[in-house]
């Protein structure tokens, strides 16, 4: 089959509720193949539903979901098997998505939507562009850092690798401001942007996987022609700052041969590669009585020195562990604990402390630091424990 030559012109319970999701999105499909399958965009799996539901982890919030492309172009896969690598994610294709799954069945798979002349202001490339897709959103990171991961497989392998029909992708991230400038990083570990011409059976071989010969090991199972191993794509930001990333595909030189990136579901998350800092750790013996969570008159006064005294800092986190005697049900004091730590939080959150997270914790009569066979051990027991993460400078 010829190419056609054009002329010059993307806690737990929150985990267990996405995966709820999607398996009853994917009820329906699971019994199409007992292994890789792919829905693409209808009227209820829209492309903001599925950022949100099949791609969106930890850490991250988002917001203003575009999608530019085929309909037939955007999708989500389940593969019980993982023989892509995943067990599910989205798949951003600049042909027919729903083509990914196998056999092999021909070398030249794809589908030509007639769009010669696509075209994406931050898609930069001098060669003629064809059939493209993007997914694009505003984001907010939690921590210093964002990641996730995705799979880049061709039909342009092996044939086309060292010529000009060079399926490409990116996964381009910016900060959204006025100088925000993209960065691509859709690449290996060592820099190299992921497309044919730089990952094939001759360079960087170590992250490609053929699948052009019918005893490969996923020839029965996936259309593709050949595609990398998971790849991580990672980039530093700034923690609570306004991102935008744009996730692109397209045909290059020719609108036929499909090609595809896989996002791995639930893996678009915001980290910390901070080192954890050891916390200035303070003991204070307020006057609790039995089965109380209240502060004395004496022991709110003091409490308004303490936060006087804290508010020439500034700090990260402050959290507050209540504790208990041994008097009563473990239950009981696990309650009463957490509410003597909300006290102390209280209290301190209302004066001039500049905190950005504040924590109570109860850990009841589990820790205690006296024998508990005495009013005066008990008394001592019955105390809160604030841990300081001081801002680092």
């Amino acid at each position: 089959c010829q190419k056609f030559v054009l002329t010059p012109a993307f806690c737990f319970l929150r985990v267990v509720k996405k995966l709820f999701a999607l398996l009853l999105l994917w009820f329906p499909i699971l019994f199409c193949s007992a292994q890789l399958s792919v829905m693409v965009v209808n009227d209820t799996l829209t492309p903001d539903r599925m950022v949100r539901e099949f791609l969106l982890g930890k850490g991250v919030t988002i917001s203003n979901v575009k999608y530019k492309g085929e309909v037939d172009a955007l999708g989500v896969f389940t593969d019980s098997n993982g023989l892509t690598g995943f067990r599910a994610g989205l798949i951003l294709s600049n042909g027919r998505s729903d083509l990914l799954p196998g056999k092999n069945s021909r070398p030249n798979a794809g589908a030509n939507f007639g769009h010669h002349f696509f075209f994406d202001e931050d898609f930069i490339t001098q060669a003629n562009m064809c059939d493209g897709a993007v997914l694009e959103f505003d984001f907010v990171p939690s921590f210093d850092s964002v990641a996730f991961r995705f799979v880049f497989g061709s039909e342009e392998y092996p044939e086309f690798v060292g010529k000009n029909f060079n399926d490409v992708f990116a996964l381009l991230i910016k900060p959204k401001t006025a100088r925000g400038k993209y960065k691509n990083i859709g690449s290996l570990p060592n820099g190299t942007t992921v497309m044919i011409n730089n990952v094939n059976a001759k360079r960087n071989a170590e992250w490609y996987v053929a699948n052009d010969y019918y005893n490969a090991p996923l020839y029965n199972e996936l259309e593709y022609d050949g595609l990398t191993k998971p790849i991580v794509a990672a980039m530093k930001v700034t923690p609570l700052q306004p991102y935008h990333i744009k996730i692109l595909i397209a045909d290059l030189g020719d609108c036929e041969y499909d090609s595809g990136v896989l996002l791995e579901a639930l893996s678009f998350s915001s980290y910390s590669t901070a080192k954890p800092r050891k916390p200035i750790t303070r003991t204070y013996h307020f006057n609790f009585e039995n089965s109380s969570y209240q502060l004395s008159e004496s022991d709110t006064k003091r409490m308004r020195k303490l936060s006087d005294s804290l508010s020439r800092f500034a700090y990260d986190s402050i959290v507050v562990i209540g504790h208990t005697d041994s008097t009563g049900s473990e239950l009981g004091n696990q309650t009463l604990s957490k509410k003597r730590a909300e006290t102390v939080v209280t209290y301190l959150s209302m004066g001039k402390i500049q905190c950005y997270r504040w924590v109570s914790k109860g850990a009841g009569s589990s820790q205690p630091v006296q024998a508990n066979n005495s009013e005066q051990g008990k008394a001592a027991n019955r105390r809160v424990e604030i841990l300081f993460y001081q801002k680092k400078r």
